[in-house]
């Protein structure tokens, strides 16, 4: 559980951009803001259950400090997923579509 941030972190901020990108670049046309909003939503999603996995461990004053460093550190990697998901999703709703 203390790597429970960093993985699901990863795969939660990869799924976002992934959504997001082929929704956006792949064809502009057919991309749709509720496409990326759900990106975001499933991506947060993933970080706030890793996170919570990791506070856990943290938070647990009977764990082994090298096991707390490590959820800490996936904390602070949740934290910044949180931030690499949700900065292209301000983006992507205030750049138009096909950059009209």
């Amino acid at each position: 559980m203390p790597w429970g941030g960093l993985a699901l972190g990863t795969l939660g901020a990869a799924l976002a951009h992934q959504m997001g990108s082929d929704s956006t670049f792949q064809d502009c046309r057919v991309g749709s803001p509720w496409i990326i909003i759900l990106g975001t939503v499933i991506g947060l999603a993933l970080v706030a259950a890793g996170a919570l996995g990791s506070w856990r461990v943290f938070a647990d004053r009977d764990e082994t400090n090298l096991r707390r460093t490590i959820a800490v550190v996936s904390l602070m990697a949740g934290a910044l997923f949180a931030l690499a998901i949700t900065l292209p999703f301000i983006a992507a709703l205030i750049i138009p579509g096909c950059w009209e």
